[in-house]
């Protein structure tokens, strides 16, 4: 899909919010799990040495690298999930849900998604008044605003240790969704028959009794498209011109506001409708026909 927001190449920074969704998918525990089979039991799956050597190495190499054992005294107080955790709530003031145990720190993005939510009803406001002949609902000066605080919030959070650990757990990320695509392991080991990585995780996750959400596509591209957005938001400098070019990627918006709807259960599009103010009432014209008034004796 084209548009004036350039779309993300693999040469691009992937920005913390594709990890977090992708982590919402609950990838990490249904390979955890299954790695876990591989190593105690073959009572769901079988790996020969010899005709599945590769099958086996690849396992055992992610194994490995992504649920590692740490190696030094500080980084034994806590796994690197813990700071993936650390990480979105720093950077988004997510995950802050008491029960989830990791370190937390003082300073975080307790706005990020208040102020993300404010940019993107402007911007529907903006795509679906279009049409309107009654009144035209564009604000690129209050846009720009909250852009420019939206950037940041961003970049003042993204310090110390937390590009390198994004970095890794894109890394671990890239490799598990690897997994998915490979046709030998899922179909002729596992018998899982499903296309696609969401299908495909969904039916390994009930394989292995782990739960994945049931609208694990959506995440995979609210991942994508939010990892364009907020790239595309760090880079610019934020003015009224540049907000209002925004308003010309209707059709990139309106695929994320899509997908946002169904994970975030927040509809700008149906909140636009009841924000849009009706144009006066047009009564047809031609020959009126006057029926006699009727007594009330």
């Amino acid at each position: 899909m084209k548009s004036s927001i350039a779309i993300k190449t693999p040469e691009e920074k992937i920005h913390p919010i594709w990890t977090y969704y992708v982590y919402t998918t609950n990838i990490y525990n249904t390979m955890r799990r299954l790695l876990r089979t591989l190593l105690v039991t073959n009572n769901l799956f079988s790996l020969t040495p010899v005709e599945d050597k590769n099958e086996i190495n690849l396992l055992l190499e992610t194994l490995t690298f992504a649920y590692p054992v740490p190696k030094t005294t500080i980084m034994s107080e806590f796994s690197y999930e813990q700071l993936l955790l650390n990480m979105f709530h720093r950077n988004f003031g997510l995950y802050s849900n008491p029960n989830l145990k990791y370190p937390r720190s003082q300073t975080y993005n307790s706005r990020f998604k208040s102020v993300l939510e404010a940019i993107f009803l402007n911007i529907a406001q903006a795509i679906w008044s279009k049409g309107s002949s009654f009144q035209l609902l564009e604000d690129p000066a209050a846009l720009s605003e909250n852009l420019n605080d939206l950037k940041s919030m961003l970049i003042s959070s993204q310090t110390n240790t937390q590009d390198w650990l994004n970095r890794y757990w894109v890394d671990v990320f890239d490799r598990l969704l690897s997994i998915l695509d490979q046709r030998k392991l899922m179909r002729e080991k596992l018998g899982i028959v499903e296309v696609g990585r969401d299908k495909i995780l969904i039916a390994l996750g009930g394989k292995f009794g782990v739960p994945v959400p049931r609208d694990t596509l959506y995440r995979f591209d609210l991942a994508n498209y939010l990892n364009t957005f907020l790239n595309k938001t760090e880079k610019t400098d934020w003015n009224i011109s540049a907000a209002e070019d925004l308003y010309k990627s209707a059709n990139f918006f309106k695929l994320l506001f899509s997908a946002y709807s169904i994970i975030e259960k927040r509809d700008f599009k149906r909140e636009v409708q009841f924000i849009v103010p009706r144009g006066p009432t047009v009564y047809p014209t031609g020959p009126t026909t006057i029926y006699p008034r009727r007594s009330t004796v």
